[in-house]
């Protein structure tokens, strides 16, 4: 009498992914649309933007855990609130690039000494037209493996930088051509349209991109309340 044997056709189950969400202070957030907001306004957009990205992310079932990283007591809050993890940034005066990829490189440090093997994705938290079939789209291209990136809409930043190799560090590069100082060390560029995936929002122009694919349902209301306010000015 033989022993049972596993099915050689059953699919091999691949490792947890775990989405990291940075957020800087929200008294320095969004300096370039200081033109057309107030410091409170934007602080409003930030945490608008925030909950639609997390809304979006948590929705993705390939998505076993999500980490918001941020030194912000209000911005962790609406972490807390949405149901996820928060990493505390030590550094609550992060302006550098330097001091954010050290905060990402130690949260991804830290979750991956909590939960074991991991693949780790690092995403922008001001996606608010993401769509979920974008981003599972994006998780399948990058576990082929290595790292890779999701260039961002300008061509130059980075919306989304994966980590799919339990032998490679995350070794985040962001802040000015940061799509070419993670291509310079190492990553792939993948290469699907994922126009909200790829559409963060800086500047005013961006903003109106974004509202063009359409956004979020939270910051559909912060921008709504903006429009009323400057409604009432004149």
């Amino acid at each position: 009498m033989t022993s049972a044997r596993p099915s050689a056709t059953r699919a091999e189950r691949p490792r947890p992914m775990h989405a990291i969400v940075a957020v800087k202070d929200l008294r320095s957030a969004k300096s370039r649309l200081a033109a057309e907001l107030d410091v409170d306004a934007r602080a409003d957009l930030v945490l608008a933007m925030l909950h639609d990205t997390l809304a979006t992310v948590t929705g993705v079932p390939a998505i076993d855990g999500v980490t918001v990283v941020t030194p912000d007591p209000t911005v962790a809050a609406l972490a807390y609130a949405a149901g996820v993890n928060v990493y505390a940034d030590p550094d609550s005066s992060r302006s550098t690039e330097n001091s954010l990829n050290s905060a990402l490189d130690a949260a991804a440090t830290h979750i991956r000494t909590e939960h074991g093997t991991v693949d780790l994705v690092v995403i922008q938290a001001d996606l608010p037209s993401l769509q979920p079939g974008e981003l599972l789209e994006a998780l399948s291209a990058a576990r082929t493996g290595g790292r890779s990136i999701v260039v961002d809409h300008h061509g130059t930043g980075t919306a989304a930088l994966f980590s799919c190799d339990p032998d490679l560090p995350l070794d985040p590069r962001f802040g000015p051509e940061s799509a070419r100082g993670h291509t310079d060390s190492g990553a792939r560029r993948l290469t699907g349209a994922w126009p909200g995936l790829r559409t963060d929002v800086d500047t005013a122009t961006d903003l109106d991109t974004a509202r063009a694919l359409g956004v979020g349902p939270a910051t559909l209301a912060s921008l709504t309340r903006f429009h009323r306010a400057a409604s009432n000015t004149h």
